[in-house]
């Protein structure tokens, strides 16, 4: 596990800065990644001392050991994270002393929605589950109030056949019951 120590303290104490450098940041879907900028990456196969902290000065990664509840991955180049962190501070050492820093900083709210796209799920589940309760109530009011529908729907008529002789026509005409 990592320690807490005053990261920017040890930068201003230990270290002759040559630069800072550009950091950029992507949040795609529930993790977010911190990028040196293309112009400043190094090889991973040279040697250097890099450590990835919080704003509050926690070291969430170094080229030792990473924590795995906040980070996924970590390299002297890229760091990326279970979660959105606002600011982000870098710090890269040669063997010779000479470093580079970066802070990275985000608007951690604007990824929030994307990051948030479950609830959209229970949209179509509450639509769905409101027209089932409709055709269960249709259907159980249908069949309460079916036989006193069905006499207003249905009226009995009294027939009376008149035949066209000449023509060959049957007529069916109603009669109403007195």
């Amino acid at each position: 596990m990592l320690t807490h120590y005053g990261f920017r303290r040890l930068l201003q104490q230990h270290l002759v800065l040559e630069a800072d450098i550009p950091c950029i940041v992507v949040h795609d879907g529930g993790h977010t990644k911190y990028s040196i900028s293309d112009g400043h990456r190094v090889s991973e196969e040279e040697e250097f001392g890099y450590s990835w902290a919080n704003g509050s000065d926690y070291v969430m990664a170094n080229e030792a050991d990473k924590n795995l509840e906040l980070v996924v991955n970590n390299s002297v180049n890229d760091l990326i994270t279970h979660r959105c962190f606002e600011v982000v501070l870098f710090k890269r050492t040669s063997k010779e002393g000479n470093g580079f820093t970066a802070e990275c900083t985000t608007n951690c709210t604007q990824s929030a929605p994307r990051q948030s796209e479950g609830h959209n799920v229970t949209v179509p589940v509450v639509i769905a589950v409101v027209i089932l309760l409709l055709v269960v109530l249709c259907v159980f009011l249908s069949n309460k109030f079916k036989k006193k529908v069905s006499r207003l729907i249905y009226t009995r008529v009294k027939m009376q056949r008149d035949h066209d002789v000449e023509v060959g026509i049957t007529y069916i005409s109603p009669v109403r019951p007195s």
